[in-house]
């Protein structure tokens, strides 16, 4: 099924536009089950006109990342054991442009990691790329020269942690 038609059988009030809930019955259609916290932070990641709905381009790119994240998920487990295990998560995270040092990488995966195994399963992978993905986004709005580094006030770090935080 072609992209837009997709997204077209998924808009079920027909707006035009996706509601956390409607993409999360298109995900569930996929195979990927997330609560609606996590579908909520996917569409507020990918909502470039603050609708808190994504219309058929923020769907597109969310679509591009998601089958991104899926394929470096499935690239790194080499193993197959449907998980990736931290040093499958740096190379995966390196691919992507991520350059996180070791305590950074291993906070993360903590956070991601509910069943306290030390590794991430896909659902735990994409929730930690989106993570990461919005930090990003958010520390870049603090580093217009993209120097790597940034220096905040306590509101300013209240708000990038806010943004980055929600739905976590």
């Amino acid at each position: 099924m072609q992209l837009k038609a997709w997204f077209d059988a998924i808009d079920v009030d027909r707006s035009g536009r996706l509601d956390a809930k409607e993409l999360q019955r298109a995900l569930q259609m996929g195979n990927l089950n997330f609560g609606l916290n996590d579908v909520d932070q996917m569409v507020r990641a990918f909502d470039t006109d603050n609708s808190r709905t994504l219309g058929f381009g923020e769907f597109s790119r969310l679509h591009y990342f998601l089958v991104n994240v899926q394929n470096s998920f499935q690239q790194f487990d080499r193993d197959r054991s449907g998980k990736l295990d931290p040093g499958e998560v740096m190379q995966a995270l390196h691919q992507a442009g991520f350059q996180l040092d070791h305590p950074a990488m291993m906070a993360m995966i903590s956070k991601f990691d509910p069943d306290n195994s030390g590794s991430l399963s896909l659902d735990e992978y994409i929730r930690s790329c989106l993570f990461l993905q919005t930090g990003a986004r958010v520390f870049g709005a603090f580093d217009p020269q993209r120097t790597g580094q940034v220096h905040l006030s306590f509101n300013q770090f209240v708000y990038a942690a806010s943004h980055v935080t929600q739905g976590f």
